[in-house]
């Protein structure tokens, strides 16, 4: 206890001598103020590339392999576009460019579609959730938190066993978190605890990393998601781009044509459509 106050200690003088740093003890205000000042998009178009590997695979052993055992019949592609505020819109493709799921967001409208029987999707497997969490609006913020489950507002330092510090949101005790780093207020991971039937739980991350910058704005690169600390996806930025606007129209009259031509469409407040 005595070495993690030191450490406590001397992050925050160190922090102090620094602008971008965060006062200790930083809420949630604070740090809502500082990462509104660190957006600098507003309309962006993003291409990734996914990887799927099965998270519990064992050797004959019952080891888990040193190398994540990839499955590539079910990695996928996404195009997203994105206006800060107003719109989200995920097209998710095979590897041969069939559309798998179309995900549309336009203010209060929402429509959300898997299109092949065999490749479902729900709306948790493809949102882009640190470019929602980059937010300049808190409501967008705090609905990315929400969506995987981190519904507390506290804030606080946390130091890592490995003796990193971080910036915590959310309840360390609940399993539901996310940190950043307290200098960039960059997003480092999402943990999230999910209980099973038998009283069991499975610790769900994802981690982001691999920080560039494009148009004055850092994004991750890579995005890990680990099943009790073994690799399932691995989603790659392979193209970004600013748009001074986005193809609202095509994209909505596309919605329309997918809802009305399947049954199976999930869509909230329709009127706009």
């Amino acid at each position: 206890m005595l070495r993690k106050s030191i450490i406590i200690i001397l992050a925050i003088l160190l922090n102090l001598s620094n602008p971008a740093a965060a006062y200790y003890p930083i809420n949630w205000d604070d740090l809502m103020y500082q990462m509104q000042k660190r957006m600098s998009w507003q309309i962006a178009r993003m291409e990734t590339v996914v990887q799927i590997f099965d998270p519990f695979f064992n050797d004959t052993e019952g080891e888990p392999p040193k190398r994540p055992i990839e499955l590539p019949a079910r990695s996928f592609k996404q195009v997203i576009h994105w206006q800060d505020g107003k719109a989200l819109v995920v097209e998710t493709h095979d590897e041969q460019g069939e559309l798998l799921h179309f995900h549309y967001e336009n203010n209060a409208d929402q429509l959300s579609i898997s299109l092949n029987d065999n490749r479902s999707f729900s709306t948790a497997d493809i949102l882009p959730r640190e470019l929602r969490f980059r937010s300049r609006y808190e409501e967008n913020r705090s609905r990315a938190l929400q969506e995987f489950g981190i519904v507390s507002k506290e804030v606080a330092y946390h130091i890592r066993d490995d003796n990193h510090v971080f910036l915590r949101i959310g309840n360390l005790e609940s399993g539901h978190y996310a940190l950043l780093n307290p200098k960039t207020y960059e997003l480092y991971s999402m943990h999230n605890r999910i209980w099973q039937e038998d009283g069991s739980s499975l610790d769900l991350t994802i981690v982001f990393k691999k920080y560039e910058t494009y148009r004055w704005q850092t994004y991750a690169k890579v995005t890990e998601y680990f099943f009790d600390k073994q690799l399932f996806k691995r989603m790659t930025v392979s193209k970004i781009r600013t748009l001074s606007r986005l193809p609202i129209k095509k994209l909505k009259k596309q919605a329309f044509n997918l809802r009305r031509a399947n049954n199976t469409a999930t869509l909230l407040n329709d009127y706009a459509l």
